[in-house]
């Protein structure tokens, strides 16, 4: 009984430790095969990226010059262009003004103005109101005022006038006395009542009010 347990231990041993070999290699075997497929895996993964493709980068053409004349392909660099125009309006005219004090022989200010332009001429010549036939028959000796006559009043009495557009005396005035007032008086009503004129015209040839300016001389007539 003996005999026959320990062969029976032993066969069981030995069947116990060939499960296990055979176990233990399956085990290897399996993680083997793992190990490799997973390494199969990431080689084909790592394999399969195809690297992008980096973007061509072309060197950029510098511009082309543009067609020069023959004037311009000769000219240097440092050769001023002579060939622009700029239009700036009429050149300031230059004045001079005081030396500031700085005494004969110094140097004074300069001040730079522009020229005014000139205004056209006037389509007429404005005309001042002008006296008809003369003034000599405005005022005579036979006007002298009795009373001043009498006296023997004299002097030189100066007036002026106003005229309308028409050419009739609308006021008179005495600029100078002669001193008597019988004498401005009789001036103003005189030449008032007596004078006509050629009304006074503007530069666009209208009549428009004018005025006008004299003196009379009063003297005593002699009895020669």
């Amino acid at each position: 009984m003996a005999y026959a347990d320990a062969n029976t231990t032993n066969r069981k041993l030995g069947a116990g430790t060939a499960v296990l070999l055979l176990e233990a290699g399956l085990a290897w075997a399996v993680v083997t095969g793992l190990a490799t497929s997973f390494t199969r895996k990431e080689e084909e993964r790592f394999v399969s990226i195809t690297p992008t493709k980096e973007p061509e980068i072309k060197p950029i053409e510098p511009p082309k010059p543009q067609d020069q004349t023959p004037s311009q392909a000769q000219r240097s660099p440092q050769e001023p262009r002579t060939d622009l125009i700029f239009d700036t309006g009429p050149a300031p005219m230059p004045t001079t003004v005081a030396d500031g004090g700085l005494g004969d022989g110094g140097i004074g200010e300069l001040e730079i103005t522009r020229p005014v332009p000139t205004p056209p001429p006037p389509r007429f010549t404005p005309k001042s109101a002008r006296p008809r036939g003369g003034t000599g028959n405005w005022v005579s000796d036979n006007d002298y005022p009795t009373g001043d006559l009498r006296a023997g009043h004299e002097g030189r009495t100066s007036y002026r006038l106003a005229i309308d557009a028409s050419g009739k005396v609308t006021d008179c005035t005495i600029t100078t006395s002669s001193g008597w007032s019988g004498l401005d008086r009789a001036t103003c009503d005189r030449i008032s009542s007596r004078a006509r004129f050629d009304p006074a015209t503007n530069s666009d040839g209208d009549r428009v009010a004018g005025t006008f300016s004299g003196a009379v001389t009063w003297r005593i007539p002699s009895e020669e």
